[in-house]
């Protein structure tokens, strides 16, 4: 007689045999407060010296064209030591822009390529501890706009370059056309989600995602037109009032759940080895407990931008006069848009929810969701990446897939590669999330030694042909 296998067997069996956690398969190269590169007063500097270009980008026809070119000129003094390797080469690429490039041993292979970029977004200092363009060392911290969006990541890919060898759209361009083809990166990193102490409360261990795709983006102009008239014989509702209620109707009902149609059930079951019982039982079977995790995921705005579309008003005017009937208001939506969901997908339950045809709309920009990027452990730029991070972040790490929410310059990469992923190597609290774009943005110095030293790591473990094995550490 063949046993009887119990629902709770399978459960149990999933909970602590199929979701376990994972081997490194490099070693540690260091504890996290003792950094094989370090950010010696030299090098300190030079990162100064870069956060204080105030390289402000608004729009792509409102920037600090001077100071970016200033900053730019200065990347290439500081760097122009490595282009007496003969394997390196420098392009400038439209007027703002570089591009360095390295050639391998076997050119049969293909490149990748890590991104970053210089501008920033503005900042006011009237309510920051520093003044945002000064980079003041104030304890461990470093405050500067562009600390975290993304100077770092510029001046540390630069440092790991120099070690290791002893703008977007133009590049984009350039790449596609000039130098490599289309497809031709076996893959490329941008900037995007980083590694949360506190991001899930269940779980154990900080956890690291890498974003394999991006949300899109969608911005939609409302408006609304009537007869205006003098205030003492008000005609209700205005202008003003109608819009106002259909942006509450926009606010109050929110876009369906789109959970298991991206990344976030594999970001979740990636997590489940690192949690305690009874969560680890509810994440290994999410096929059972899948409604269970939609409904916890709602209760956080941060947790439930993961599994659907965002809806978020952020501008709205109306009126001349304030004895005037208003003839006509507007007002501005934004949202980022889950894979499962489009562009259109989004208009069309939008006029469903305001139900008003009154208010009328009108599409700004709309970028839809990114392809999403191949990952798992088959994945071989995906598993350099998994565990480069495992091997420069000190202790126990879970590492897991999902998606980035805001929007970095991958977008205009996705025909250049399929393995197209997006991880900012700095270790945050929740509580540091409003600093990006936000007042008193900054950087501790162990997260600037610890990006260098990723990127080092990753330029040294994308040499590797397979990963069957524990490999060696590379300690300078």
């Amino acid at each position: 007689m063949a046993p009887i296998v119990t629902p709770s067997k399978v459960l149990l069996y999933r909970t602590y045999i199929v979701f376990t956690p994972e081997k490194d398969l490099f070693e540690k190269c260091s504890s996290a407060d003792d950094h094989s590169l370090k950010l010696t007063n030299e090098r300190l500097n030079v990162f100064q010296t870069l956060l204080k270009y105030e390289t402000v980008s608004i729009d792509i026809r409102n920037q600090n064209y001077e100071a970016i070119k200033q900053c730019r000129t200065f990347i290439k003094q500081r760097y122009s030591n490595i282009l007496q390797n003969k394997w390196i080469e420098v392009h400038d690429i439209a007027t703002y822009s570089i591009l360095y490039t390295i050639k391998g041993s076997e050119p049969d292979l293909k490149p990748y390529l890590l991104s970053a970029h210089y501008d920033v977004v503005p900042a006011t200092n009237g309510s920051w501890k520093h003044d945002p363009f000064d980079a003041v060392v104030d304890g461990e911290y470093i405050y500067a706009r562009g600390t975290l969006d993304d100077k770092t990541t510029v001046f540390a890919v630069m440092e790991a370059l120099q070690i290791h060898m002893d703008g977007s759209t133009g590049i984009a361009d350039y790449l596609s056309k000039v130098k490599f083809g289309n497809g031709d990166f076996e893959y490329i990193l941008d900037e995007g989600s980083m590694m949360l102490e506190d991001g899930f409360s269940t779980v154990q261990y900080p956890v690291a995602i890498i974003a394999i795709g991006e949300k899109g983006y969608l911005t939609v102009e409302y408006r609304v037109e009537i007869t205006g008239g003098h205030s003492s014989m008000p005609s209700a509702p205005t202008s003003i009032g109608i819009l106002s209620n259909a942006m509450v109707k926009l606010e109050a009902n929110l876009h369906p759940s789109q959970f298991g149609r991206g990344p976030e059930w594999d970001l979740l079951q990636s997590i489940a080895p690192y949690t305690a019982f009874p969560v680890r039982l509810v994440l290994s079977n999410l096929w059972i407990f899948g409604s269970l995790m939609q409904k916890f995921l709602s209760m956080r705005p941060a947790t439930d931008a993961l599994q659907r579309s965002t809806t978020a008003v952020t501008m709205i005017s109306g009126g001349v006069k304030d004895n005037v009937l208003p003839p006509s208001a507007q007002s501005t939506v934004n949202h980022r848009i889950h894979p499962g969901d489009t562009c259109e997908t989004i208009l069309v339950q939008n006029k469903q929810i305001i139900h008003d045809d009154r208010v009328k709309d009108r599409t700004k920009f709309c970028v839809e969701p990114s392809p999403i990027s191949p990952y798992g452990n088959h994945i071989w730029p995906y598993m350099i990446l998994k565990h480069t991070i495992r091997q420069t972040f000190n202790g126990t790490v879970a590492v897991v897939p999902g998606l980035t929410l805001g929007g970095t310059d991958s977008k205009s990469y996705t025909n250049l590669s399929k393995h197209l992923y997006r991880f900012s190597p700095t270790y945050l609290k929740l509580s540091d999330l409003s600093r990006f774009h936000g007042i008193n943005e900054r950087i501790t110095i162990s997260n600037v030694e610890r990006s260098m030293n990723f990127f080092y790591h990753l330029m040294v473990n994308s040499n590797v042909g397979t990963l069957t094995k524990s490999v060696a550490k590379h300690e300078l």
